[in-house]
C-alpha cells in the first residue's frame, strides 16, 4: 500500500479485550441467567472462516488472533474476499470531488497475513452448507470447512427498471463505482444537471448521502457556476440534521424534493446521453402510510448518482439467512437467529439490528462477536450488555466537515439493541478537518493494521 498523503498507515492500533471492555466500546456486564456452554474439544484448531474483507470482516479475523491468543485458545482463522484490497467508502466523498486519490482508500490484508497469521484467500463463496459446516468456493468443487462461520458480506441494491450500473454509478460500493462517478463529474458539461437519489432507509452511512450531495453542489460552483443539482429522497425530509443540510442546500442551489419513489430509469447511450430519472412523489399520512401520489415526472440529466434502496448482500439470500431484506441475529453473538442456521453469524451492513450501517459499526460488531465466540469456546457465557459505538465524520462542503456519534445498547427487556445516546457537531467546521482525518486513521488501522 503506497504511504499516504493524509497519514492512514502509519500507526496499527490493537484493542486488547480489557481495553475494549472498560472504555465503553463493546460489553460491559455479564450475561445472567444463561448456563455456560460446554468446551468444545480442542484436539484440533478452531476452523473460523470470515466472508468479507471490509470493517467487519477484517476486524473479527484480526482479533480473533489477537484475542485467542489472550484466552489461551488456538484458532484457526481464514479471511475470504473477492479483491486483493478493500476500497474504503469511508472519505469516499473526497475521491468524488477530486481531493484525495483513490489509491489513498485502498487497504490490502497484508498485516492481517504478515502480522496476525491470518490465512488469506482471493476467492468468492458461491455456497454455505450450514447442515455440514462447509463454505464452497467459486470453482463450484472446493469446499472450506468451519466451527464458526463470519459473514461480513456488505450490501446490495433493489433494481430499479432500466438501471445499468456501468451507465447510471451508485458510487456507494466498490472501487469501479467510485471511479466511473468521479470520472462522470470530471466530464460534466458546462451548465448541466446532477441529480442523486437519496435511498429509503436504513441505508449504509445515513449522513453520507446528503454530505455528497452538498459537497458536489460546493464543487460544480467551483468548476461549472450554472450547474443544476437536484436530490430525490425517499424520506420525507432529510433525516439527520435537516437544518443543517437544508442551510447548505440554500446556500449552493440545490433544489430538494422529499418523499419520492423512482419509477423507472433510462441509462443513455454508450456516450452518455439520453439518461433521465422517472419518479412520482408520494402522500403519506401522519403514520408514514401512503395514501397517494403524483403522476410521474421525468428529469433528463448528465449524471445521476442513483443510491439504491439497499439490502443484504447476495449470498445471505442463496443462503436463505434473510428475513425480508436483511438477516436476523442475536445481538449478544451476531449469530443467525434463522432455524438450522447456527454457527453462522453476520456482522455490518448486511444484519438486521437496529444498528446503523456503518463501517465503525462493523468494526464494533465485530469484536462484540468475536468476544462472544471466544467465551463460549471457552466454556463460558457471552456477556450480556453490548455497546457498539457509531461515528461517522466527513465533508460537507470543500472546506467544512460535519461529524456525528450515537451509542447503542442492548435491552435485556427487548432483545433488541437501542440508541440511546447521540450527538452531533454543532455546525460544520474548518476546525473538524484535522480530527475526521485521525478518526478515519484510527479506524483504518484498527481495522486493517
Amino acid at each position: 500500500m503506497r504511504k499516504s498523503t493524509i497519514d492512514l498507515e502509519i500507526r496499527h492500533a490493537m484493542w486488547s479485550r480489557r481495553r475494549f471492555l472498560k472504555t465503553g466500546a463493546g460489553i460491559l456486564a455479564g450475561m445472567a441467567g444463561l448456563n455456560a456452554l460446554p468446551i468444545q474439544a480442542a484436539a484440533d484448531p478452531h476452523k473460523i472462516v470470515v466472508v468479507g474483507g471490509g470493517f467487519g470482516g477484517a476486524t473479527a479475523a484480526k482479533y480473533f488472533k489477537l484475542w485467542a491468543r489472550e484466552s489461551g485458545l488456538d484458532v484457526d482463522v481464514t479471511l475470504i474476499d473477492p479483491n486483493a484490497n478493500y476500497s474504503s467508502p469511508i472519505l469516499s466523498g473526497m475521491v468524488v470531488t477530486r481531493q484525495l486519490e483513490i489509491d489513498r482508500l485502498d487497504f490490502s490484508f497484508d498485516r492481517l497475513r504478515d502480522v496476525h497469521n491470518v490465512n488469506l484467500l482471493q476467492d468468492s463463496v458461491t455456497a454455505i452448507d450450514s447442515a455440514g459446516k462447509t463454505v464452497t468456493l467459486s470453482d463450484g468443487t472446493t469446499t472450506l470447512p468451519y466451527d464458526r462461520l463470519i459473514l461480513a458480506p456488505g450490501i446490495s441494491f433493489i433494481d430499479v427498471e432500466g438501471w445499468d450500473k456501468d451507465k447510471i454509478p451508485h458510487g456507494w460500493s466498490g472501487r469501479d463505482q467510485l471511479q466511473l462517478l468521479t470520472q462522470q463529474l470530471a466530464d460534466f458539461p458546462e451548465g448541466g444537471t446532477f441529480v442523486l437519489k437519496v435511498p429509503a432507509a436504513p441505508y449504509r452511512c445515513p449522513p453520507g448521502p446528503y454530505e455528497r450531495a452538498s459537497t458536489v453542489a460546493d464543487y460544480l460552483q467551483v468548476q461549472n457556476k450554472n450547474a443544476r443539482v437536484i436530490v430525490l429522497d425517499a424520506q420525507a425530509d432529510i433525516a439527520i440534521e435537516s437544518e443543517t443540510f437544508h442551510d447548505l442546500y440554500d446556500e449552493f442551489g440545490v433544489e430538494y424534493y422529499g418523499n419520492i419513489q423512482v419509477q423507472r430509469v433510462n441509462s443513455g447511450d454508450d456516450e452518455g446521453n439520453g439518461k433521465s430519472i422517472t419518479y412520482v412523489t408520494l402522500e403519506k399520512d401522519i403514520d408514514g402510510n401512503v395514501i397517494g401520489q403524483s403522476s410521474e415526472q421525468t428529469i433528463e440529466a448528465d449524471v445521476i448518482n442513483l443510491i439504491g434502496d439497499h439490502k443484504a448482500a447476495d449470498l445471505i439470500f442463496e443462503a436463505g439467512l434473510n428475513d425480508g431484506n436483511w438477516a436476523p441475529v442475536n445481538p449478544l453473538t451476531y449469530e443467525s437467529t434463522i432455524s438450522g442456521k447456527e454457527f453462522i453469524h453476520i456482522l455490518g451492513d448486511s444484519q438486521g439490528t437496529p444498528i446503523v450501517k456503518a463501517g465503525q459499526a462493523a468494526n464494533n460488531e465485530a469484536k462484540v462477536c468475536v468476544d462472544a465466540i471466544l467465551r463460549i469456546l471457552a466454556g463460558e457465557t457471552p456477556y450480556g450488555s453490548p455497546i457498539v459505538t457509531v461515528g461517522c465524520s466527513a465533508p460537507v462542503t470543500q472546506t467544512k466537515v460535519n461529524w456525528a456519534g450515537n451509542i447503542w445498547r442492548y435491552n435485556a427487556g427487548t432483545l433488541q439493541m437501542e440508541k440511546y445516546v447521540g450527538k452531533f457537531a454543532p455546525e460544520p467546521s474548518e476546525a473538524n478537518w484535522q480530527p475526521m482525518l485521525q478518526w478515519a486513521h484510527n479506524l483504518f488501522a484498527d481495522s486493517f493494521g
